[in-house]
């Protein structure tokens, strides 16, 4: 039986959020990685993640010049009906 449009909604979110944490917290352990999200690479390394087109966008959408600025708005999109 197939789940609800409400279970399946809550699944999405939870993948989501396991794939933007694990975006996070490579940025926090990785210098180069975290450079390169905010000095005009982040596509390049976007790419190379598992990220749904949602994400891909919600990341891409981000104008930030530290990483705190980064993550403050990339959790601004995943609470913006449509981004999530």
């Amino acid at each position: 039986m197939a789940g609800t449009g409400a279970e399946a909604e809550a699944v999405r979110e939870e993948v989501m959020t396991r794939q933007i944490e694990e975006l996070m917290w490579r940025a926090f352990t990785d210098v180069s990685f975290r450079e390169g999200l905010l000095n005009g690479h982040r596509r390049e390394l976007v790419s190379s993640l598992d990220l749904s087109e949602v994400e891909r966008a919600a990341v891409m959408a981000v104008r930030a010049d530290s990483l705190e600025a980064f993550a403050g708005a990339l959790c601004q999109c995943s609470v913006t009906p449509g981004l999530m």
